[in-house]
């Protein structure tokens, strides 16, 4: 993971034009073609990484050029300023129609909340991958199910994460797969936050919920702490040494009683 002043420093280095849109290999993570960076007429510099994985992200407000300060003292700017995403795959089928899509999600403990309607899952065949749609299918995640190319890939906008279940509890984890695992347990909403850092988007969808867990590896302590501040209220965090979305709904149910006192109970800043 690159910080902000790290990227900030990359992306300057790309020597951009005032109205300039460029889509290149993100010189971050190393995917193809799944950066794209912006210079708009103010001077302001936009850049994503379209692959999941990636946190390469950022706004940089930059001092104008003098055409651009004077284009936009005129009124005279009309250039698009929303975020630009990858477009969710428009041909899609049913996961079972492709036995290597179906046998992919039951190894994953996902087909359960598909076939109980507690998210969108679809098989983009172009793509040869399996979709995990948020809730308002406004974004999805793709997992590589053959071929070569990212194992995961975000399209549209996915920046409050991906939310499985209807239940007043969440839990917060870092892949769809182990969303869908967790909401198989009852008043239980697996939130997937598509990596391991909480965004500001993600926290305020975390307000509506009445309780909230956070389960990470045993390598991400320090790393879990600082972020559980962000939150608002109380948030109880719990270490595995087991990948959640390979375990039976008991082994779920243990990790969120293990360790259910003040000493794994933290009160978030946000």
């Amino acid at each position: 993971m690159f910080s902000y002043p790290e990227q900030l420093d990359i992306v300057k280095q790309l020597h951009l034009n005032e109205g300039d849109h460029k889509t290149l290999n993100c010189p971050f993570c190393g995917g193809h073609k799944k950066f794209t960076v912006s210079k708009l007429l103010d001077g302001t510099i936009l850049w994503n990484c379209f692959k999941a994985s990636c946190n390469a992200k950022g706004r940089y407000s930059g001092n104008r050029s003098i055409q651009a300060a004077k284009n936009y003292v005129s009124g005279n700017v009309h250039q698009e300023r929303k975020t630009r995403y990858a477009y969710i795959p428009t041909i899609t089928t049913n996961p079972k129609t492709y036995p290597a899509a179906i046998e992919y999600l039951q190894t994953v403990n996902s087909v359960t909340a598909m076939e109980n309607g507690l998210v969108k899952i679809r098989y983009a065949p172009k793509e040869h991958r399996v979709l995990f749609y948020n809730q308002d299918q406004t974004g999805a995640v793709g997992r590589l199910i053959e071929g070569d190319g990212p194992k995961w890939m975000s399209y549209g906008d996915v920046s409050a994460g991906i939310h499985v279940g209807s239940g007043s509890t969440a839990v917060i984890v870092e892949d769809a797969c182990s969303a869908c695992s967790f909401a198989r347990l009852d008043n239980i909403t697996g939130v997937a936050i598509l990596g391991t850092n909480l965004t500001n988007t993600i926290i305020n969808a975390l307000h509506t919920y009445t309780k909230v867990y956070m389960v990470l590896d045993n390598d991400a302590s320090r790393r879990a702490v600082s972020e559980i501040k962000k939150i608002r209220g109380d948030v109880f965090l719990r270490f595995t040494t087991n990948d959640p979305k390979a375990l039976t709904t008991d082994q779920l149910n243990k990790i969120l009683r293990t360790n259910n006192n003040n000493n794994n109970r933290f009160q978030g800043e946000g």
